[in-house]
């Protein structure tokens, strides 16, 4: 019996970001299994592909790492996943396991917010990594999903809520028109923007931060809100990788 843990991550074609966010996931996790080897795919064919054109980066997907494990004797293959949702990137990583599994036995994790427990951790988390003075109110800025799994933000919302904070997406039901409604609805009217996304690649640097008028930060400052902001992942903060390192499959 030949052991591996893969981690499978949308990816990123930010190099310093990579670094410091999915990288880092990839050591804590290898320093948590220090007698499996740890490999890297990621699920974005347009990242892959552009990776490859501008670095000479190669990184397999998880259709093509599968049987290249299989080749090299690994029999058994906890994938953990770094995504935050059990949306539709999640259904897709399950589909291409299912695609490539051959003989090998496969075991997967979950992503970082998959129950009430998670949502309230999270929360807790984002409380306490981001202290701001009382005049000011945090927003989190979430990607947001066509997916059934879009209604996770509305409870992670309802948790933010509790501990006095804001969460909205670029592409789900809580937009950026619902933030400053709700920003407008509560006193202060100072707002430090941070990304709910693993890497804070370009919806952080153009949607959340931008210059452009439809950017969030923008959309704020019309609406007459002081507006600051942090450009780091939820792959730099040491709770949220304990969080997906405690759920690798890897002792099943």
């Amino acid at each position: 019996m030949k052991k591996a843990i893969l981690v499978a991550s949308f990816g990123t074609t930010h190099l310093d970001t990579l670094e410091n966010n999915i990288a880092a996931v990839e050591k804590d996790i290898q320093s948590r299994y220090p007698q499996l080897p740890v490999f890297r795919a990621f699920t974005s064919g347009v990242v892959r592909r552009r990776l490859k054109e501008k670095y000479g980066m190669a990184v397999d997907s998880v259709e093509e790492l599968l049987p290249r494990l299989e080749r090299e004797g690994f029999t058994h293959i906890a994938v953990q996943p770094t995504l935050l949702l059990p949306g539709e990137e999640y259904d897709k990583l399950r589909k291409g396991m299912l695609d490539a599994a051959g003989r090998l036995h496969l075991s997967i994790g979950l992503p970082l917010l998959w129950d009430d427990w998670d949502i309230d951790s999270m929360a807790g988390v984002l409380k306490e990594s981001y202290p701001l003075p009382e005049d000011t109110i945090l927003l989190a800025m979430g990607h947001g999903t066509a997916h059934a799994a879009d209604a996770t933000y509305d409870r992670l919302r309802r948790a933010m809520n509790e501990q006095g904070m804001e969460l909205c997406t670029v592409e789900g039901s809580l937009d950026f028109d619902f933030a400053v409604q709700a920003l407008l609805a509560q006193p202060r009217r100072k707002v430090h923007l941070v990304p709910l996304l693993l890497v804070a690649g370009d919806h952080s640097v153009n949607d959340m931060a931008g210059d452009e008028e439809d950017s969030l930060k923008r959309r704020l400052e019309a609406a007459g809100f002081t507006v600051s902001y942090s450009l780091r992942g939820l792959g730099e903060i040491p709770a949220v990788r304990e969080m997906i390192c405690r759920r690798v499959p890897a002792e099943r």
